[in-house]
């Protein structure tokens, strides 16, 4: 028995011995637990996105600027980022239907959303809205917005004045709209013929391509439109501009020049935009993703001669940029605001 305790005994020694040895041969440090960074591993999991679909939220109706835009810019997902993006328009309240289906989404990175400046300097002066500026991110802009009053060229309209002297013969100027109060074309449309002391009616429709359509077929007199809506009726000899509120005029490849209404000496002006987002809460390393993806496409010429088919740039501008011209806007709508309230 003794010699069995002995035995034992030497055997647990040696293999005390021997691990020791290991050990020192290895230098390997004994097994610890606590953080990655207590332990040298990457203090963040590698980023595995994307990993399926996106879904990009179009606050506007089908046909309008934006929706082409933004339809042009997800056809690139699949060969960019190897996985589709999906267009899905949410339309009404004057983008807010959409913006409040957005931030219900998940914050994962998979759904982005079409966004303007007015949803957050105008839109919330006339609707009760549940968000703010810090609930998003943008993520890189789509478009500058250059607004245009067009008309009929059937009218013999072919500038503000003989615009106010329709008027003053005693006609009320009908007008189409994209929305009502809340939405950018409606409320600066309405400043405009306010400070005109011109006799209106608003018509709204629902998208800027069903306005343009209802000026073309002699339903309203008057439309406002961005190039991508207008540009073709106008080349093709049924609309004429009578001005637009980009403050230093609109030069339009096949139309030219189109004179502000500052240049006519009519105090108002403005400057729009579109660009995307996503939540705040989005993974930045995913925000940063999503922009070089869309700054990938704006590089590609085939999508610079899309753009230039409908008489625009892609505006490639960055967070900091599109946050300074909401404030701007904000700025501008507080004059404007009270002549449509």
């Amino acid at each position: 028995m003794k010699s069995k305790k002995l035995l034992s005994l030497l055997l647990a020694l040696a293999m005390v011995m021997s691990m020791a040895a290991c050990g020192a041969k290895t230098n390997e440090p004994p097994a610890t637990s606590g953080t990655p960074s207590e332990t040298g591993a990457p203090a963040t999991e590698e980023l595995n996105w994307p990993t399926k679909e996106i879904t990009l939220i179009q606050p506007w109706s089908l046909g309008g600027g934006p929706d082409v835009i933004t339809r042009q810019i997800a056809s690139y997902s699949d060969k960019i980022l190897g996985v589709p993006m999906i267009v899905e328009n949410h339309t009404g309240g004057s983008g807010t239907i959409g913006m409040n289906d957005f931030l219900e989404a998940e914050d994962d990175g998979y759904t982005l959303f079409c966004c303007n400046g007015p949803l957050f300097s105008l839109t919330p002066s006339f609707i009760d809205v549940d968000y703010t500026i810090d609930d998003i991110s943008p993520i890189c802009g789509i478009r500058i917005t250059e607004f245009v009053i067009l008309s009929n060229a059937s009218s013999k309209i072919t500038n503000i004045q003989e615009l106010k002297d329709y008027a003053a013969a005693g006609h009320t100027v009908k007008y189409a709209t994209t929305g009502g109060p809340g939405n950018d074309s409606y409320t600066m449309i309405s400043a405009l013929f306010a400070l005109l002391d011109i006799p209106c009616e608003a018509v709204p429709y629902d998208g800027g391509q069903e306005a343009i359509n209802a000026l073309v077929g002699g339903h309203v007199d008057i439309a406002i439109g961005s190039p991508p809506t207008y540009r073709d009726y106008v080349i093709n000899g049924q609309l004429n501009c009578l001005g637009t509120f980009i403050p230093e005029g609109l030069d339009v490849e096949g139309i030219g020049h189109i004179a502000s209404f500052k240049e006519q000496g009519i105090d108002v002006e403005f400057t729009g935009m579109d660009y995307l987002a996503v939540r705040s809460s989005v993974d930045p390393r995913i925000q940063e993703k999503l922009r070089e993806f869309v700054l990938e496409v704006y590089a590609d010429p085939e999508f610079q001669t899309f753009m230039a088919g409908m008489g625009m740039k892609a505006w490639d501008s960055d967070a900091a940029e599109i946050l300074s011209m909401i404030d701007s806007q904000t700025e501008a709508m507080s004059q404007y605001i009270p002549l449509v309230q």
